[in-house]
């Protein structure tokens, strides 16, 4: 699966590097803030890395291994969406923070699996503090905006957001997409009687409207697809085939970008 494991506490990242990162409000993350496309486009065609993420400082690192060290950058899904949403929303995010586990419902002894929740919780950690909503599909069956709790507070085992490949649904949501904000993708999937949140990706509108989904996955790396391009919606749907798991969903919630 295409997450990364959390671990026991005892981890963790220096108080006052991150600190300092945090309040600089200078060099890329403050020049690229706001600006997604912009801060993404670095990332594209970085090679798939196994827990592969980049720290506050820029270190080539692991998530459960941060004293590894590489000399070239690789990003799992997870350490793509955290890399990159430093510069998106300007934020240091210390990695530690990052593998928060929200409920305490996901480790080793729990119910549901150990990390059965990590997108979700992943996130959540990343928009943490944030104004946020979640994209839900309109029409007759649908819960709508006014009826949906905050995204922290949701059910992630009962509420995952819509089917995937619901074309009418996708439709509906990149419809809502607000100017200004920027969207968090986790996805989900029942794998031998149990549920996961395997998959994370940002969806955004670019400086011509175009709705575009960033990831990373094994055998592409990190790309982008544009889902208001039919080809780029065909691909996406590919790349997320249901195979032999049954219906995979997604949530996208949406949090306002730096102004």
């Amino acid at each position: 699966m295409d997450v990364t494991p959390l671990l026991s506490c005892g981890q963790f990242v220096v108080a006052s590097l991150v600190l300092g990162l945090a309040l600089a409000g200078s060099g890329p993350v403050a020049a690229l803030a706001g600006d997604p496309a912009a801060a993404v486009a670095p990332l594209f065609g970085t090679p798939y890395r196994d827990d592969g993420v980049d720290d506050p400082a820029g270190r080539h690192t692991l998530f459960a291994n941060q004293v590894a060290t590489f000399p070239d950058r690789g990003l799992n899904c997870s350490g793509f969406v955290v890399t990159a949403s430093r510069g998106i929303l300007g934020r240091a995010l210390p990695l530690e923070a990052m593998r928060r586990d929200r409920k305490g419902d996901s480790g080793r002894t729990a119910a549901a699996g150990e990390d059965w929740d990590f997108g979700y919780d992943l996130i959540l950690n990343v928009t943490d503090g944030l104004p946020r909503r979640v994209l839900v599909p309109a029409g007759p069956g649908q819960p709508g905006q006014a009826a949906l709790a905050a995204p922290e507070t949701l059910d992630a085992a009962r509420f995952r957001g819509f089917p995937l490949h619901d074309a009418t649904a996708w439709k509906s949501v990149l419809g809502q997409l607000r100017p200004g904000e920027i969207a968090f993708a986790a996805l989900s999937k029942e794998k031998a009687g149990r549920l996961y949140y395997y998959h994370v990706g940002l969806l955004y509108a670019d400086a011509s409207g175009r709705a575009v989904f960033a990831h990373a996955t094994p055998g592409k790396g990190s790309h982008r697809l544009e889902l208001t391009d039919p080809a780029g919606m065909a691909a996406f749907r590919k790349e997320f085939a249901e195979k032999r798991f049954g219906e995979k969903y997604i949530l996208l919630v949406a949090a306002p970008l730096p102004r």
